[in-house]
């Protein structure tokens, strides 16, 4: 390979080094776990967690989380990016299987709530720069087969044949987040799966509530990301 040939893309939502080198082990296997961390932190308290807190439940310093993700929004984008992969290998398992459409459907239509509910996409309005080019790129990529699956899922009889792969997308995002809570609170109530089974009931074919003209398209949904997760 020529010297000057830029180094490819991470394929694992890891980012590479400001030179561009491999990271070693050990600095990978903490850029994994502070992703993971970061995750769970958000997750459980917002985007108004800081970056303190994912140091404090990691184990690492301040420093070694820097050193990977120079700031919120940076690592808020790479936690988008590893679970946009995650969705679209769900996605891909669903149409290689085939053997039952709704199964497939649904099973996607559950992570992706999953993903939903655990607040994976927070807001973070406030970044200064405009989402990268692997973001762009994974969202595109995802959004195409999500829309291939709804398609397949269309032509086996089991969904309406009136809606896309963004209504989907838009639905799952107007679905409660779960209950925020105190540390000794138990919350019996699953609202997001409430929700969500009549979702998906809704889905199903035929349907019979007319929609309402035009669908969405990806314009919406990018809108959408933008205004609502600053993605």
């Amino acid at each position: 390979m020529n010297s000057s040939t830029p180094p490819s893309p991470p394929t694992d939502g890891n980012p590479l080094p400001a030179d561009g080198r491999a990271l070693r082990a050990d600095a990978r296997q903490n850029a994994e776990q502070i992703l993971q961390v970061a995750q769970e932190v958000f997750a459980d308290l917002g985007y108004k967690a800081s970056i303190a807190e994912v140091a404090r439940r990691s184990g690492l310093g301040m420093g070694t989380i820097y050193r990977h993700f120079p700031n919120k929004a940076v690592l808020v984008e790479r936690i988008a990016i590893k679970v946009m992969r995650e969705s679209l290998i769900e996605v891909r398992r669903a149409l290689a299987d085939g053997s039952d459409s709704w199964n497939g459907f649904t099973r996607v239509v559950r992570h992706m709530m999953g993903l939903r509910s655990s607040q994976l996409f927070p807001v973070s309005r406030g970044r200064a720069t405009e989402p990268g080019p692997e973001l762009a790129g994974i969202r595109t990529e995802l959004l195409a087969a999500l829309q291939e699956l709804v398609e397949v899922t269309q032509r086996a009889g089991v969904l309406r044949d009136d809606v896309n792969a963004f209504d989907v997308v838009l639905m799952l995002n107007s679905i409660p987040s779960r209950l925020p809570t105190e540390p000794d609170d138990v919350v019996t109530a699953d609202l997001a799966d409430r929700f969500l089974g009549v979702l998906l009931d809704g889905l199903r074919a035929p349907g019979s509530e007319e929609l309402a003209l035009p669908p969405p398209g990806r314009r919406e949904i990018d809108l959408f990301f933008r205004a609502t997760h600053g993605l």
